[in-house]
């Protein structure tokens, strides 16, 4: 072949990788980066995916044989009293009822497990049930008989993501197959403080796989050991990465939940399923043992049916762990178990950017409700940026999975043990994984990505605080998780509350953006708004 054929065709196949490369990673940013994506198309696709039906063949089933004999007495006028209770009851109210002798651990942890067993093929939102549920319940009981209650979740059924280690014989997955015989080395930090409130771990949620770190072409709250997680509100997205936790606690499959987030993937799915979630200041709660994308942004956070009990989530899984040097931010802080009321006059700035049909109403009800709670309600630009998030998660992800695997006693030890598993076994990896490919051979240095983490972290604070500062409010007003890439890189809380349904019943979600350690502050503005709104629906599941 002459030098020049050869040439021209080296340049085509160079031209070509960079086309393919280009592509990738737009699709990749599209979904990170919600202000630049087709929305319609994005979520049509992910309906198509998520309610179509197709097998499974390396799905886990839900072992149910530890709870057979205790299910099958359970008493029909109980099963009636608690599903009208714990759709309505927050926690403390359950705790009341408990206290007061009319409801006991057992009982509601055995009224969850009917649920689940009744609901949970038809939404794949547990990966993994606790064999010890209904004995963590009973030890629960005889405490309080002897007079000794741990905590404020004492004897509270939860779920967890499965990203969240625990200890056996419970596994952690994050939804991959290579992982499906992990068993953390130990519970996470948070898990611990969990248990030493009290709560009963009922299982593991379903999630997207590695927190919807896999593929530019995920699809929300699928994986390989879950399926497709679905919503229960009918045939909508249901939101990622936390997704079977949130779809969990929409449908009453657990009082409450614990999801995490990197970018979104808190108040999306909460949004999208008309439950509550607090995206926590960065610092505020371990990320220890919890399967991370990258340290720059991750954090964990309570998903819920009403806010108060955002607050008393959050008043548990708070705290210092010397084991992870960002939350010295929460060393000594003591966070509320009740939020406090809206301190007025106040504020708030209605960001001008919808990303779908019926965000608009959905969110000029939520600015009737400031209003009429006194607060100021002005509309404000949404807050653009240029922010280079995409190289921090690719970077993140290479080392610090790296890190967890090997701190855990996992059998792997970092993302080419991964890649390699899945080459070898294609039903692994439906949907491909080229956001893995792309962060193992990242060339970003170390040096360069905590250059690049604070630069972000800069820019995201400017941007949010620029804004906040030049309409002169305390609080930003925003339709979903859109402002998601400045929050996750700047750190900043963000509460998620039910604003409203679609024409179709498709939940539409308002999140309220606050400075650092405004935590409390947003949980209880949005307690004081969802009761002027009075929007909230369960689902209806025959």
């Amino acid at each position: 072949m002459p030098r020049r054929v050869q040439l021209f065709s080296a340049l085509v196949f160079l031209g070509l990788g960079l086309v393919v490369w280009w592509a990738m990673s737009q699709a990749a940013e599209k979904r990170l980066n919600p202000n630049k994506r087709d929305w319609e198309s994005f979520v049509a696709r992910q309906v198509a995916e998520q309610t179509a039906e197709r097998p499974y063949p390396l799905r886990r089933t839900l072992n149910f044989s530890p709870f057979e004999a205790a299910l099958e007495r359970l008493e029909t006028p109980l099963l009636l009293r608690l599903e009208t209770l714990t759709q309505q009851a927050t926690i403390q109210e359950l705790q009341a009822e408990m206290q007061a002798g009319h409801l006991t651990s057992e009982q509601l942890t055995l009224f969850y497990l009917w649920r689940i067993r009744r609901y949970n093929d038809r939404l794949r939102a547990y990966l993994e049930l606790n064999p010890a549920a209904l004995e963590e319940a009973r030890a629960r009981d005889a405490e309080r008989q002897q007079g000794k209650v741990r905590g404020v979740l004492h004897g509270i059924p939860l779920s967890l993501k499965d990203n969240i280690s625990t200890a056996g014989p419970l596994h952690t997955t994050a939804g991959a197959a290579v992982l499906a015989e992990h068993i953390a080395d130990r519970d996470a930090f948070i898990v611990q403080k969990l248990r030493a409130a009290g709560a009963v771990i009922l299982g593991k949620n379903n999630l997207s796989e590695w927190a919807n770190f896999m593929t530019s072409q995920s699809v929300n709250g699928y994986s390989t050991l879950g399926g497709h997680t679905r919503n229960p509100y009918g045939p909508f997205d249901v939101g990622g990465s936390s997704s079977g936790t949130a779809s969990a606690v929409a449908a009453n499959l657990a009082v409450a939940g614990i999801g995490s987030e990197t970018s979104g993937s808190l108040i999306y799915p909460a949004a999208q399923n008309s439950v509550f979630t607090l995206k926590p200041t960065l610092g505020l709660v371990s990320r220890d043992r919890i399967i991370p994308i990258t340290a720059a942004q991750d954090t964990a956070g309570p998903m819920t049916k009403n806010a108060p009990d955002l607050a008393v989530l959050m008043s548990v899984i708070t705290g210092h762990d010397p084991t992870d040097a960002a939350t010295r931010l929460a060393e000594g802080f003591s966070f509320p178990p009740a939020a406090p009321s809206p301190a007025l006059p106040l504020r708030v700035g209605w960001v001008q950017h919808i990303q779908r049909k019926g965000d608009a109403e959905a969110l000029a009800q939520v600015a009737r409700a400031l209003g009429a709670l006194g607060a100021e309600v002005v509309e404000v630009p949404f807050p653009e940026s240029a922010i280079e998030m995409m190289p921090v998660l690719h970077a993140g992800m290479r080392q610090d999975l790296a890190s967890y695997l090997q701190a855990t006693g996992a059998a792997i030890r970092g993302l080419q043990d991964v890649l390699e598993y899945n080459r070898q076994h294609p039903e692994a990896m439906l949907y491909g994984q080229d956001l893995l490919e792309t962060s193992l051979a990242h060339p970003l240095t170390g040096a360069e990505y905590q250059a690049l983490v604070a630069k972000n972290r800069q820019q995201g604070r400017e941007r949010l605080l620029g804004v906040m500062q030049e309409h002169q409010v305390e609080v930003l007003l925003v339709v979903g998780n859109s402002l998601s890439v400045l929050t996750s890189t700047s750190g900043f809380p963000v509460v998620n509350l039910p604003a409203g349904y679609r024409e179709s019943g498709e939940p539409v979600g308002a999140s309220l953006v606050g400075k650092p350690l405004q935590d409390a502050a947003l949980i209880g503005l949005a307690e004081a708004v969802s009761a002027q709104l009075k929007v909230q629906k369960p689902p209806m599941l025959p």
